[in-house]
C-alpha cells in the first residue's frame, strides 16, 4: 500500500471518529437540555470536532477528486493546452494551500498560549487543523500532478 493510501485511510478514520463523536455529543446535548441540564464543555468539544472534520474532509475531498471542477471550456481545448491548464490549476492550488500552511502555523503558535473557556484546551488545537490539512492537501495534489496515468485530471 502506498503512503498516499495510508494517509487517506488515516484521514478517513479520523473523520469517522469526529463525526461519530459529534453525533453522540449533539444527541446527548439535546437529551440533557430537555431535562434542563446543560454541559457547556460539550458545545466547545462539538465545535472543535466540526473544525477538524471540515478541514480533514477537505483533504479527503482532494484525495478522492471530489472537489468542484468546472471543465466545460477546458475539455474543448487541445490536449496540450488542457495539460497546461491542469498543471497551472494544480500550481495555484498548491500556492493557496502553502499560504494556509504558513499563516496557519503562525496562527496556531500564537493561539497555543490561550486556552478555551470551558475545556481549558490550548486554542491552537482548533487552529492546527488548518495547516495540517493543508499539508495533506498539498501532498495529494503533488502526487496527482506527477502521476503518469493522468490521474490528477478531473473526470467531470
Amino acid at each position: 500500500m502506498k503512503a498516499k493510501e495510508i494517509i487517506a485511510k488515516i484521514l478517513v478514520y479520523l473523520c469517522v471518529i469526529a463525526i461519530t463523536g459529534l453525533t453522540i455529543i449533539v444527541f446527548l446535548q439535546v437529551v440533557t437540555r430537555m431535562m434542563s441540564i446543560s454541559f457547556p464543555a460539550a458545545d466547545e468539544l462539538a465545535r472543535l470536532l466540526v473544525v477538524w472534520l471540515t478541514f480533514l474532509g477537505t483533504s479527503l475531498a482532494i484525495y478522492e477528486k471530489m472537489h468542484l471542477a468546472v471543465t466545460f471550456f477546458v475539455k474543448r481545448a487541445k490536449p496540450k493546452l488542457q495539460r497546461i491548464i491542469y498543471f497551472s490549476v494544480h500550481v495555484l492550488t498548491i500556492l493557496f494551500f502553502g499560504v494556509l500552511v504558513y499563516y496557519g502555523f503562525g496562527l496556531t503558535m500564537m493561539a497555543m498560549a490561550k486556552t478555551s473557556s470551558t475545556l481549558q484546551l490550548p486554542m491552537g488545537l482548533f487552529y492546527l487543523a488548518i495547516p495540517l490539512s493543508s499539508l495533506f492537501s498539498i501532498y495529494f495534489i503533488i502526487t496527482d500532478m506527477f502521476s503518469p496515468t493522468g490521474e490528477g485530471e478531473p473526470s467531470v
